[in-house]
């Protein structure tokens, strides 16, 4: 941690210089006590930062007085915290006359902390012993070089070469061409049918060398895809458990359903020989235990149906000898691959002439790397900050960290070299990722706001401080320290063992980590003064893991998969200095009224618990930036002190059965993120928020509103917002009137048959009165409501209202919203028509669904060309989905001649549109990749679309009767389409798949009783006589079709044409599998079982 110590006493400096100068600190009457700490501080400061641009190495001594001066800037943390609350006190009280520089006593104005307050004398107390311990340690630390002290601080390429956005971040992985060689040699081996049931095969070779990228490719392999329909990825970690690891196996395949309840080995044992019903694949990722082999393995798998190969990766060949498996060795990278990798991995859009400028030294580096993929990876992450210069390259060539001894056995210089590069900033905030458990992926989220609960990010520029942590959290990504998950901007993991056993190297004298009874960190006890708590896997009661001491000095404290966990009362109690709590999904209840005692606390996660109260004391929490209570289904209130938080910059109510949001929203006027706001209150309830409470929040981003519906006026709610950039509308949903009046006159005797004929009129008129003033109330608010034009996601919700507000109207739609490019319009049930959102400049996403009341989609909804000249509809759409339009018959795509209509467009859904009669006619000048049709019940043919490309899926399409002209498409599915006689056109086609209802609704088509018991349809027969390029065919039918297909039967003749075939049963049970160039057949349909 002596790395990131610059980092944190620059930040204290900076608070306590800043608190210096304001009146909270005079009306102490601590004024030369802060000073005489500030001139310490800055002479320590001077000292620490000159040691990190040496670089020096860590040594014990060193350590020491790293770590008194840690403990003394926490101190100072600590205390800076109670002096400006205690100073905001007496500001408050009167005892200093208020001025703008006194923040702290607003915090005041609206609720006082019942807690007697610090006389000034002993908060002035601490820092003198603060300073006279710096003074102390100043003695042990090294001395600066005369005329150091104002010395040019150290390169920052942080400041220089940040990584701004995703875009620049993420790069597709790349792979050198000895992985690539590797992998069309081990593929065909793992497909090829073998003697043993199951084959095991061992990637084996030294850490970082690439066995799980090889791995990795396997198993995306399109031929291992086709060849094993269930595919399992375990990662192998030390605190994985038989059961567990059983559970995983059970999950992955697609049989977890209430596995998650069950404890017995002997029981998930038996579910795994049932769950690997088909042809599978298991990888086990970094196993070190080969008894998994014999002890959990070899009998379920051995007594189940189906054939299977298991892939290990692994550090020791005793492991893959002791699995008896095939065994493929990684080889380190030669010279020229690994120059190809680095090239790929810093500068991929690099011409090859600046590329060519650069090779010699980059060649030094390959070798540097020792061939090692995952070092060669991360020196790229620090060559990609250093842009194309030479001589950059060169200083990262020649850096010391080279030639330093490794601090961790087994780890690459390269992966110490890319955390020391690494501005102090980023740093400590890589640390802070290894104290998520390595199974579970990190929220971006979370993650960037507890960086800011830390204190972790810088506030420059102006900037937002989410803004700046997003930006970190970029720049982690560029580097290749942090991996996204799955593709996912919103989930990461650290990206290698390796890193994050470097990382909690770091973090250790700091952190504790705990799984379950198991200790995953240093022993606990062994921390006087542990600062990080992660708790994983706890029961529902637990004994404190650390001693009440050790709690006294923790900052966060973070629950993980500890579903059970009811109460952590005593934890909360002591840990008096958390500034991060995370006790999300957990079973808790209830705050216990104490948690107001934890005046450092910035960040408070309680999303998906059970508690159904906040306590007031919360107002205490004067510090307080993030309060999330996602999806807390049973919270039912929260308390008014909510706005005494006036430090609150995010505040996420979604998923709640709050009624109202207590009045006052209006004074949180740091809020940037504000989520499940509810407007208004219940009939005789407590006053809740108007529109009007947001009139204040200017620094919003995120602004998700509720019960619209109940809004009394929305002028100039959203004005004054800048920096909105996400914005949610939402009225509370109409309930679904229930038709009662039948069921009532049928109950009624007849004396009151014309009574209740007579009320039931009035009933009616009533409610159309009511409709109707809802409809007006409803376009009233929303005309009002007018979004800034910096809005890039609008969501709109259950409007009420007959026709679409005006800001979302007329012919300057794209000049009212120019940065507009994610649009989700949603149960606006009485609308009629849809507006011209084809003018929508940067539109890339637009999803309508519930709009029940439009029947044509018209030229409208393109927008009129402006001018002569040549205009694009859509100029930048790419996902178009229409939902549940249950009175959608016509939809035109026609334009003018000087419009191009959807020029982007890449994926087109239409679901759930029972009366569409067909595609628009446009949609043949459209090169679309892919095309899904869902619920069309009126579509009667798909026809004259040259320009699709990649995808069609047709499903429950039940008049649908003829597909032609699709010149250029690739794969096709088609799912109950059960009129379907007619299919031509499909010159191109490659992957076609059949899915059938099962024969019990075949009485409806007299025609197909035929098909569904022993035939191809003729049309299907056809289609594969004439397509010689057909190579996947996959039909999911009765259980007499699939034996028709079978070697010998009716339909083999016609099935032995296509190089891959796999039919399944509709109760998935029986299966044929064929693959035609390697000589498989394999089926469990013979028997009439």
């Amino acid at each position: 941690m002596a790395m990131v110590l610059d980092s944190f006493v620059t930040r204290c400096t900076a608070s306590l210089e800043d608190f210096a100068g304001q009146e909270a600190c005079g009306a102490l009457g601590i004024g030369d006590d802060v000073r005489c700490l500030l001139a310490t501080l800055r002479r320590v400061q001077a000292v620490v930062s000159h040691e990190e641009r040496r670089g020096r190495v860590l040594s014990a001594k060193v350590d020491a007085w790293v770590a008194q001066v840690k403990d003394a800037m926490y101190e100072t943390d600590d205390v800076l915290d109670v002096s400006m609350v205690e100073g905001g006190k007496m500001l408050a009280e009167g005892d200093s006359p208020p001025t703008p520089k006194a923040r702290c006593s607003l915090m005041f104005s609206c609720f006082k902390p019942a807690s007697a307050p610090k006389f000034h004398h002993e908060i002035g107390f601490t820092f003198r012993e603060i300073d006279a311990k710096l003074r102390e340690i100043e003695e042990e630390m090294p001395r600066l070089p005369a005329g150091s002290l104002h010395s040019e601080s150290r390169r920052d390429w942080f400041s220089r070469g940040i990584c701004s956005n995703f875009s620049d971040a993420i790069r597709p992985l790349a792979v050198g061409t000895q992985v690539q060689k590797s992998l069309d040699g081990l593929v065909p081996r793992m497909i090829r049918e073998g003697k043993k049931k199951v084959d095991v095969l061992a990637i084996v070779g030294a850490v970082g060398i690439g066995k799980t990228m090889l791995a990795r490719e396997i198993y995306n392999d399109e031929r291992m895809t086709e060849t094993f329909p269930i595919r399992v990825w375990v990662k192998m970690t030390k605190d994985l458990t038989d059961v567990d690891f059983l559970k995983k196996i059970i999950i992955g395949a697609g049989g977890g359903v209430n596995v998650g309840e069950i404890e017995s080995k002997k029981e998930l044992l038996g579910i795994v020989s049932s769950t690997l019903s088909k042809r599978f694949l298991i990888v086990l990722d970094d196993l070190d235990n080969p008894g998994i082999w014999d002890d959990l393995l070899k009998d379920p798998l051995g007594d189940g149906v189906a054939r299977g190969r298991i892939l290990i990766t692994t550090r020791s060949e005793e492991v893959a000898t002791g699995m008896k498996a095939m065994v493929h060795r990684v080889d380190k990278m030669d010279a020229e691959n690994g120059w190809a990798l680095l090239c790929r991995q810093s500068l991929p859009e690099c011409s090859s002439e600046e590329l060519a400028s650069l090779k010699d030294v980059g060649i030094k580096i390959v070798e540097r790397c020792d061939g090692h993929p995952l070092a060669i990876k991360m020196v790229a992450g620090v060559l990609r900050s250093r842009g194309k210069s030479k001589a950059e390259w060169e200083m990262v060539m020649r850096s010391d960290v080279w030639s330093m001894r490794p601090i961790i056995p087994e780890l690459p210089q390269a992966l110490y070299l890319s955390y020391v590069d690494l501005p102090s900033e980023l740093k400590e905030c890589f640390l802070h990722c290894s104290l998520y458990p390595e199974e579970l992926p990190i929220q971006r989220f979370g993650l960037i706001r507890r960086w800011i609960a830390e204190g972790l990010v810088s506030d420059k520029d102006n900037k937002l401080l989410e803004d700046s942590a997003e930006e970190y959290y970029a720049e982690l990504v560029s580097r290749n320290l942090l991996q996204l998950y799955a593709g996912n901007l919103d989930q990461c993991w650290i990206t290698h063992d390796l890193l994050r056993s470097l990382a909690r190297f770091l973090i250790t004298d700091e952190s504790i980590l705990i799984s379950g009874q198991q200790r995953l960190s240093t022993d606990p006890l062994s921390l006087s003064k542990p600062r990080h708590l992660t708790l994983c896997n706890m029961e529902n009661r637990f004994d404190d893991p650390i001693s009440v001491k050790q709690q006294m000095s923790l900052r966060s404290l973070m629950l993980f998969n500890s579903p059970n966990v009811r109460s952590i009362d005593n934890l909360v109690e002591s840990a008096s200095c958390l500034r991060v709590l995370d006790l999300s999904k957990t079973a808790l209840g209830a705050l216990p009224k104490s948690i107001g005692n934890l005046l450092h606390l910035r960040y408070l996660n309680l999303d998906e618990t059970q508690v159904r109260d906040i306590p007031s004391s919360i107002g205490f929490l004067i510090n307080l930036e993030t309060l999330s209570l996602q999806n807390c289904q049973r919270l039912q209130r929260l308390p008014w002190t909510v706005r005494a938080l006036l430090q609150l910059r995010c505040l996420s109510l979604t998923g709640t059965s709050l009624s109202h949001v207590p009045k006052g929203v209006g004074d949180l006027k740091n809020l940037n993120y504000l989520a499940g706001l509810i407007i208004g209150h219940d009939n005789g309830g407590p006053e809740g928020c108007d529109l009007n409470d947001l009139q204040t929040l200017s620094e919003l981003r995120h602004l998700h509103i509720e019960n619209l519906d109940r809004a009394t006026s929305g002028a100039s709610a959203l004005a004054n917002k800048p920096f909105l950039k996400d914005l949610h509308l939402c009225e509370q949903a109409p309930l679904i009137e229930e038709q009662q009046s039948e069921q009532e006159q049928e109950n009624q005797d007849d004396q009151k048959e014309t009574e209740e004929e007579e009320k039931e009129v009035l009933d009616v008129t009533n409610s159309q009165f009511s409709r109707e003033e809802s409809i007006k109330a409803s376009e009233k608010i929303w005309n009002e409501l007018t979004p800034p034009q910096n809005i890039e996601k609008l969501v709109i919700k259950n409007y009420r209202g007959g026709k679409f507000p005006n800001w979302l109207t007329g012919p300057k739609l794209g000049i009212s919203f120019p940065s507009l490019v994610y649009l989700d319009i949603d149960n606006c049930m009485s609308c009629t028509a849809l507006p011209a959102l084809g003018l929508l400049n940067q539109l890339q996403s637009l999803q309508i669904s519930n709009a029940d009341s439009v029947v044509t989609i018209g030229p409208e909804f393109l927008g009129a060309a402006s001018s002569s000249s040549a205009t694009a509809s859509f100029p930048k759409l790419e996902i178009l989905k229409l939902r549940n339009m249950k009175k959608l018959e016509e939809w035109s795509l026609a334009v003018e001649e000087n419009q191009i209509l959807l020029p982007c467009l890449k994926s087109l859904h239409i679901q759930f549109c029972p009366k569409l009669k067909a595609l628009p006619e446009g949609l043949k000048n459209v090169s679309l990749r892919e095309l899904h049709v869902e619920g069309a019940y009126s579509l009667t043919e798909i026809k004259d679309l040259p320009r699709i490309s990649d995808d069609l899926q047709l499903k429950d399409n039940r008049a649908l009767q003829r597909i032609s002209s699709l010149p250029v498409l690739q794969s096709l599915t088609i799912d109950n389409c059960p009129k379907l006689k007619h299919v031509s056109g499909l010159d191109t086609l490659q992957h076609l798949r059949l899915a059938f209802p099962p024969s019990t609704e075949t009485f409806y088509f007299d025609e197909l009783i035929i098909f569904w018991s022993i035939a191809f349809p003729r049309w299907l027969e056809l289609l594969i006589r004439k397509r010689d390029g057909l190579r996947h065919f996959e039909l999911q039918c009765s259980l007499s079709l699939l034996r028709s297909c079978l070697d010998g039967g009716k339909n083999w003749s016609i099935v032995q044409q296509i190089p891959e075939v796999r039919i399944t049963s509709t109760d998935g049970k029986r299966y044929i599998r064929y693959n035609k160039r390697r000589c498989i057949y394999e089926t469990n349909a013979q028997s009439e079982d």
